[in-house]
């Protein structure tokens, strides 16, 4: 199993990536966690298209749109990883846990650190490993009655949920426009075809 843990982190990255995008085929099945409610659990198959192991840089690729990924040294070695390999991603995102104003000019990009065991995932089967993840995107608006932040990052237009209620307080006081980075937890689990 370690074999496959840089591949497995290699690929969650890819599916972070994919998981803002609105171009790939992705399926969902809700689940409840706790502390958090309904969410969705991702579905995504993507092939691996080149590895580049001294950079630790993998390009992933589905339905023709493919995705960069910097894997960090931390996930292992890329040795068992091979072109052509065709990969299942589930990804399960949490919850906004933190905003915060970005320059004027910014742009979006995503940020990913690894963390230990995850209070917001707790009742997800022990396969899921949790990140955080840091989006600087355009902030487009936030429903306060239903507890959803629109905004466009990197792929283009998402929207996430927020149950803080000091994050929601914050979010109230941006305008349309403005540049932020939300910062969430979000949970993965990679199957090697």
């Amino acid at each position: 199993m370690s074999k496959h843990i840089g591949l497995i982190v290699a690929i969650s990255i890819a599916a972070g990536l994919a998981g803002c995008a609105t171009y790939p085929e992705v399926t969902s099945q809700t689940v409840i966690v706790a502390g958090v409610g309904p969410v969705e659990i991702e579905r995504l198959n993507v092939r691996v298209v080149s590895i580049d192991r001294p950079n630790r840089e993998v390009t992933v690729e589905q339905r023709g749109y493919r995705w960069l990924v910097q894997v960090p040294p931390v996930f292992g070695n890329l040795e068992n990883l091979r072109e052509g390999d065709s990969v299942d991603i589930s990804r399960v995102e949490g919850v906004v846990v933190e905003v915060r104003p970005n320059r004027r000019g910014a742009k979006p990009g995503i940020t990913y650190t690894e963390i230990g065991a995850s209070s917001t995932f707790q009742n997800l089967p022990e396969r899921f490993v949790a990140r955080s993840v840091t989006l600087t995107a355009k902030f487009e608006r936030f429903d306060a009655a239903s507890g959803v932040v629109s905004y466009v990052g990197p792929f283009g237009p998402r929207s996430i949920t927020v149950v803080d209620p000091a994050v929601k307080a914050r979010l109230q006081k941006f305008k349309r426009g403005d540049m932020v980075d939300l910062s969430f937890e979000e949970a993965f689990y990679i199957t090697l075809k």
